[in-house]
């Protein structure tokens, strides 16, 4: 009975349309992308062949007894290969690749079976010990057939094997679309086997490609379609399924310094090409270099990523500051030559980070610090950055939080009219048995980003009004004591209850407290925040600007607002340091004056200086001069001490 090669048409016709569509979706970027390109190649091949085959073998005895050998060996070559090949795609997908294929002993034993079935394919053609064609034409197996079975039988255990072990690195339903392979031709083998005119395995391999096409490779997903670099969620899948793998490797970081300013100045569409010809130009770098296996991803906002096999780690330095000069050097875009500055920085896993969020959150800190002109090393920007704190920020505010280890320190803020102290500035403080002293410039910003930070500013307004109800307040004659609104403070939508109802708690007036809100957060417009402010404002509470002078100055939306007081910043108030700061800081407080505010000089730290901004018109002076920020005991003490009698105080450089 001649075989039935419809189903084989109709396999063929499907690894057609996925090859189509692997060129067309740009599926042939990235080694998974590839090996899935590949498998399907070899499937269209072995249809091919297997097609050719039934056509000649249906053809009986003629001239063809070559070709037959010829296509039936070419059969069973691809028909072999398309395990070996599964294989690889689920390596490159479960992100194992630098385990297993890296393995110079698995990759023989994986190879060995591949390469006995090239063997024997040879000697058949000699002795006709796999197969033979008789003088009819018909196709006969000979004895050493079985090892067909038993090679596709060893591929496919070790797919199997794989793919369980590695189960956790990729999702359910990816897992059951890989795994499905094995049943559904495993089920197609048994029919053919039973009804053997029926050819219908390949056709049961091409609807098993075919719903991995759909299920797993999403070129879109993955494929960034400005640089055509592989996107940040497949980069931290990898770095997600590497602590599974136990893999290791390097990352070339390279953050574009300027790319902000460049977006703004040629325009959206031209920033995006000039991505697509960094993205190019990172590539040439590691084709010069003939780096191994390199994989790159664009993780937005001009973060690059160069991921290598540790195995290539003596070339990487070379390489990394290659990319820095030539970056450096500039593209020629629509005839003008654009320099391109980028932080470079190299980072080894598992050996500096060995999980996703510190990677992230160094990511952070990379992108925070200034141009470096040499390439950087994750392990020396993590010293200077304090990094081993910050992977436990999130846990340190959290138990502080929770055992009160937060402590509230009072820096005192003298009055040049009254010559005496008047009030004060709350600053929260932490002190941590792991790390101890930790910097507020360190834990506000992460409680900012985790949203702790409207705790923590209960927190301190609550320690300020305890203090403030205390029997012994009255006598520091201290007027009011300024607290700390962040950024994110000012958009809470229930802001101005929430702290009346702790004042209330403590019977705390609001003529005691005055508001800070940073210089920062007036550069935002938010409705939410002008209507905390005046809903605050009408209650009572006054209302200083802090910081003023760090650079997010909006003197036409401040005048606006309710404000009393401006706090001129330690970098206008170092006059004696820079003689140009003295005009600034002269015409700074005659302007302020003129708004009829009341002006604080921080920062201060020797009597010269004091003398310079008390001859300005300055109202007040916070500062090391007087004091340091103490803890409330200490606080007390203090106020006490100078209660009655001018304060002298010490010029903190000496």
């Amino acid at each position: 009975m001649e075989k039935i090669i419809y189903f084989d048409y109709a396999a063929e016709a499907i690894y057609g349309l996925l090859i189509i569509s692997c060129v067309v979706r740009k599926m042939l970027k990235g080694r998974l992308n590839r090996s899935f390109f590949f498998m399907i190649l070899v499937g269209f091949c072995a249809t091919f062949f297997d097609i050719m085959c039934i056509a000649l073998d249906n053809a009986g005895r003629g001239n063809y007894v070559a070709w037959q050998y010829f296509f039936h060996t070419g059969y069973l070559f691809f028909h072999t290969f398309t395990l070996p090949i599964y294989l690889i795609f689920i390596i490159e997908l479960t992100g194992t690749r630098f385990r297993s294929l890296a393995n110079p002993t698995y990759k023989i034993l994986m190879s060995i079976p591949f390469e006995a079935e090239i063997f024997i394919l040879v000697l058949n053609l000699v002795n006709h010990s796999v197969f033979r064609i008789s003088e009819s034409g018909e196709y006969i197996r000979e004895k050493l057939f079985v090892l067909n079975y038993l090679i596709a039988l060893f591929y496919l255990v070790a797919c199997m094997i794989h793919l369980i072990r590695y189960r956790k690195t990729v999702s359910i339903g990816k897992f059951f679309s890989l795994f499905s392979l094995f049943p559904i031709v495993f089920i197609a083998i048994v029919i053919q086997f039973l009804f053997p005119y029926v050819v219908i395995e390949l056709f049961a391999c091409s609807i098993c490609y075919l719903y991995n096409a759909l299920i797993i490779t999403k070129p879109e997903e993955m494929v960034d379609p400005i640089t055509g670099l592989m996107r940040v969620s497949v980069y931290s899948d990898r770095l997600n399924r590497s602590k599974i793998t136990k893999g290791s490797f390097t990352i070339i970081m390279i953050e574009l310094s300027n790319y902000r300013s460049l977006q703004r100045a040629l325009g959206y569409e031209a920033g995006k090409t000039l991505l697509g010809l960094v993205a190019e130009h990172l590539s040439a770098i590691c084709r010069e270099e003939n780096l191994k296996d390199p994989d790159l991803y664009y993780l937005e906002n001009g973060e690059f990523r160069v991921v290598v096999p540790a195995s290539e780690r003596p070339v990487v330095l070379q390489t990394a500051k290659k990319i820095k000069q030539s970056l450096s050097e500039g593209f020629e875009f629509r005839e003008v030559e654009i320099s391109v500055l980028a932080n470079v920085c190299i980072l080894n896993w598992p050996e500096d980070i060995n999980d996703a969020r510190s990677e992230l959150l160094f990511e952070n800190r990379l992108l925070e610090s200034q141009y470096h002109t040499d390439v950087m090393f994750a392990k020396e920007v993590m010293r200077q950055s304090n990094f081993d704190i910050l992977k436990s920020i999130d846990y340190l505010i959290e138990d502080a939080l929770k055992s009160h280890k937060f402590e509230v320190y009072y820096q005192p803020i003298y009055s040049i009219g009254d010559k005496k102290f008047t009030a004060a500035e709350a600053l929260l403080r932490l002190n941590t048995e792991e790390f101890g002293f930790v910097s507020p410039d360190i834990f506000i910003p992460a409680a900012e980003q985790s949203g702790a930070i409207h705790r923590i500013g209960h927190y301190v307004l609550e320690e300020v009004c305890r203090f403030i109800a205390e029997d012994g307040f009255k006598d520091l004659e201290i007027e009011c004591i300024d607290v700390n609104l962040s950024t994110i403070q000012c958009l809470e939508k229930n802001l101005a209850r929430e702290i009346a109802m702790i004042l209330g708690n403590y019977s705390v007036q609001p003529s005691q407290i005055n508001l800070e809100i940073t210089e920062t957060a007036t550069a935002f417009g938010q409705s939410e925040m002008d209507a905390n402010i005046e809903n605050l404002s009408a209650r009572g509470f006054s209302f200083s600007l802090d910081d003023y002078g760090t650079g997010y100055s909006n003197i036409s939306r401040a005048i606006n607002m309710p404000l009393s007081v401006i706090k001129l910043d330690k970098s206008i108030t170092r006059v004696e340091r820079n003689t140009k700061l003295y005009s600034i800081g002269e015409n700074t407080v005659r302007m302020i004056k003129d708004m009829n505010m009341k002006i604080v000089a921080e920062g201060i730290e020797d009597k010269k200086t004091l003398q310079l901004f008390e001859e300005m018109g300055c109202d007040y002076i916070q500062g090391f001069y007087f004091s340091k920020p103490l803890p409330k005991d200490e606080f007390i003490r203090f106020i006490k001490e100078h209660k009655g009698k001018e304060p002298v105080g010490k010029d903190y450089t000496e």
